[in-house]
């Protein structure tokens, strides 16, 4: 469509036209005039002819540049009104209010969802209308909750906060909805307002902070729970990085702090135990035995009983979950060690750990099975189904308790079924879940199953299956304490009273709860008071003053003092000396509900083979570190001394002496006089050093062959050189014959001699490198003298 010219731009034509025309006109006359014109009046025409056909020329050109403002102009305005009414429905289709106030604080533009004060509320806004306006009429709907109590008030405030826009805010609307508000001012002194409903992501930040919350104190639920279990646990992660370890198993590792273990591989810790000579099997096989381990690392068949260095035996259980961790339980079994049914003490701590670590539930030793409320299987572990290998379980999900059942006795796999099937079907069914009492059933293959089977407050069935074949074999009784399984006090009562150990429970108030026969005959002075009802301090007390405990003769009530404070902090084992030269080992721990456990074992036999292995052991280490030829240190006692000594002496930045000592022409010697001569030459030589060094933390050792060495600490080099003059004088007054030496006719040494303060930083062999180099310039210098290290060269 082409736009119709304005009047004025008609006009401006004509006027160009009627220029041009009589621009040409003149130029027309200058030129064919009839009249004769002077030059300068023909000139004058020709150019006012010109001006005027230029006059006419540019205003034609403006009045064409006019046209085309025009027709861009109004083009314009078309497309601004276009885009006002796109942008008025895109701004209607936005999820979020928005509004734009100009400088004045007046209503510009917003869309619909500006106009909600709340879902399905909106207030009637005209363009123009203050922000304060806007405000009052949604404070008074009753919708925003912060203004409910005081409009005006809340009215100040939010005002305040418009007027300095600065951080997005929150807004509460009736019905638990949330508003996020951002304000922003403009270049032109104008607001533009952004409402957001965030209710979904408030909603969502409230329950994620309960759940962080119900997680917090699950998490700590669950490490006070395993913190008090008696049994040493181990989780590792997917990169066999130790990620949990509670303080059982910290007591169980004293040569690895907690703190430090964390986050350390599997083979690190191995190998930190080896350097403390656990375990004793891999004493002088290190290398071998940790590369069989890391070998069967998460493959292993099954427990391993393992023996530490202190005498403890342990038991140790090592699975994988399917998420690729590494569970480890270990509990103590020094006491149980020769009875086997203690095995059984050790799957239910195992049952107890996976109860409390769910992720852990494969690597437990026993089976699990769940039925739902219609008695179909829902839930197994792996344990189950190496239980029953007949059984594949991943095909029995969703069948009834009672079709598991028929499929196994119509295989002839339960024997006490065989000849009466559906009758024991029908028992079985009837005991489903409501036995109290465990069931032991014996397999085809001659295996002994413990069954027991517990029903949910929702109705579901939970069994678990242990394999006690061992056990049933050993000791008949078991079957009455596995009957008594959902009686807990009766099966306390009877698993204690199975133990060869003693057997005690305090309560919170230190009162006796119960006792296995074993303990008082372990106390026999003391079985009079050993009655429920009576205290520990009252119980300790009366065998103290009796005659009970050795160590407590003439000091009863320190004795007592001590002995329970030891019992309430329940931290650690006590050893008991009693008549006759019999020795107890107390264990005891403190129960969640602040109550006390506590064993006695009978260690009598375990004492007196620690005491011949402690005398064996000092003999030994004696032994390795004396020189058999010369009778003073060797060079491992040297070397051990030199460690320590630098340490100490660096640590109080005191002086360290070496005095580095070489026979001169030894060989000589051995090949005039013979080896035993040159044996009975170094034990003399060995003889005089030993008794010229005075200080009890002085060492005299033979070095390597003729070479000998003193460690002298806190010695400056000048006290070290008056040392070493004594010892040559000492051998010079006992003047040893040596025909063939080519220094003197008789035995004479040369000497290095190094002093320092020792640096953490440095290594202790570098004295004695410093020491080799000064006696390097004695033996080249004449030998039979002596020189002192100079760092400066």
């Amino acid at each position: 469509m082409t736009p119709t010219l304005p009047r004025g731009h008609l006009l401006a034509l004509l006027a160009a036209g009627v220029c041009g025309a009589g621009g040409l006109a003149l130029l027309a006359w200058a030129q064919m005039a009839n009249q004769p014109l002077d030059p300068a009046a023909r000139a004058a025409l020709a150019a006012a002819g010109i001006a005027l056909v230029a006059s006419a020329l540019l205003q034609w050109r403006l009045a064409r540049q006019t046209q085309t403002l025009h027709t861009t102009a109004s083009e314009a305005q078309a497309a601004a009104q276009r885009a006002s009414t796109q942008l008025l429905a895109t701004l209607d289709i936005l999820p979020d209010g928005l509004a734009i106030y100009d400088a004045d604080d007046r209503l510009v533009l917003c869309n619909a969802q500006y106009r909600e004060v709340n879902t399905g509320t909106s207030m009637v806004l005209e363009y123009g209308t203050r922000f304060e306006d806007v405000l009052r009429r949604a404070a008074r709907s009753g919708q925003i909750v912060a203004a409910r109590p005081d409009a005006e008030t809340w009215l100040a405030h939010r005002m305040a906060r418009h007027r300095s826009p600065g951080q997005p805010e929150m807004q509460e609307v009736e019905g638990d909805r949330w508003l996020l508000i951002t304000e922003r001012l403009t270049d032109t002194g104008g607001v533009v307002v952004l409402r957001i409903d965030v209710t979904d992501t408030v909603r969502k930040e409230r329950a994620l902070k309960q759940a962080l919350h119900n997680a917090e104190r699950a998490e700590l639920s669950l490490r006070e729970a395993v913190n008090a279990m008696p049994a040493g646990l181990e989780i590792y992660d997917a990169n066999d990085r130790l990620v949990l370890c509670n303080d059982q198993m910290a007591r169980l590792r004293p040569h690895l702090p907690a703190a430090e273990s964390l986050g350390k591989t599997y083979e690190e810790l191995l190998r930190e135990g080896l350097r403390h000579g656990i375990p004793e099997e891999a004493s002088g096989q290190e290398e071998l035995w940790l590369a069989h381990e890391m070998a069967i690392r998460g493959h292993r068949p099954g427990p391993e009983v393992r023996r530490y260095p202190n005498g403890a035996w342990m038991h140790v259980h090592e699975s994988r979950t399917p998420s690729g961790m590494t569970v480890c339980v270990q509990l103590d079994i020094s006491d149980l060690i020769e009875q086997r049914h203690k095995v059984e003490a050790a799957r239910q701590e195992s049952q107890r750990i996976r109860q409390l670590l769910e992720r852990a539930v494969e690597a437990l030793p026993v089976s699990i099975e769940i039925f739902d409320e219609q008695d179909r299987l829902v839930l197994y572990n792996q344990q189950l189904s190496r239980m029953y290998p007949h059984l594949d379980y991943s095909e029995h999900l969703g069948k009834t308790f009672a079709e598991l059942l028929r499929y196994s006795v119509e295989r002839g796999l339960v024997p006490s079924a065989q000849g009466r099937e559906e009758a024991w079907i029908a028992e079985r069914l009837s005991e489903h879940g409501s036995r109290t009492s465990t069931l032991v059933q014996r397999l085809a293959d001659g295996r002994w199953i413990n069954i027991y089977e517990t029903r949910t407050p929702e109705n579901y069935v939970v069994a678990v299956r242990l394999d006690i074949t061992d056990l049933i074999e050993q000791r008949q009784a078991l079957e009455t304490a596995q009957e008594a399984a959902l009686q807990a006090r009766e099966l306390l009562q009877d698993a204690i009273e199975s133990l060869p150990e003693g057997f005690a429970l305090f309560d919170a108030e230190d009162r006796l709860v119960v006792c296995n026969a074993q303990y008082p005959r372990l106390y026999p002075i003391s079985a009079p008071l050993i009655a429920p009802g009576q205290t520990f301090e009252q119980i300790a007390r009366y065998g103290a003053e009796n005659g009970q405990y050795l160590d407590a003769v003439g000091n009863v009530d320190a004795w007592v003092a001590q002995r329970v404070a030891e019992h309430r902090a329940a931290n650690h084992a006590v050893l008991q000396r009693l008549p006759e030269g019999r020795w107890l080992q107390a264990d005891e721990r403190r129960t969640p509900q602040g109550g006390i456990a506590g064993v006695r074992t009978d260690v009598t036999q375990l004492v007196r083979k620690e005491q011949e292995l402690a005398a064996a052991n000092a003999k030994l280490a004696l032994l390795s570190t004396t020189d058999g030829v010369t009778g003073i240190g060797n060079r491992r006692r040297f070397d051990e001394r030199l460690a320590a000594e630098w340490l100490r002496c660096g640590r109080h930045h005191l002086p360290l002496a070496v005095v580095l000592i070489d026979i001169d022409h030894f060989k000589l010697y051995n090949d005039h006089y013979g080896h035993l001569a040159g044996d009975e030459c170094l034990r003399t030589v060995a003889q005089l050093l030993q008794a010229n060094i005075r200080r009890a933390d002085e060492v005299a050792a033979r070095y390597g062959g003729e070479e000998f060495v003193l460690l002298l600490p806190n010695t400056l080099a000048a006290d070290a050189v008056t040392v070493a003059q004594r010892c040559m004088e000492s051998l010079r007054d006992a003047a040893l014959a040596h025909p063939r030496s080519p220094t003197a006719p008789i035995v004479t040494i040369s000497l290095g001699i190094a002093s320092a303060v020792p640096d953490a930083q440095g290594r202790p062999d570098s004295l004695v490198q410093s020491a080799d180099a000064a006696l390097y310039r004695a033996k080249h210098g004449g030998r039979n003298r002596l020189e002192v290290f100079d760092s400066k060269g």
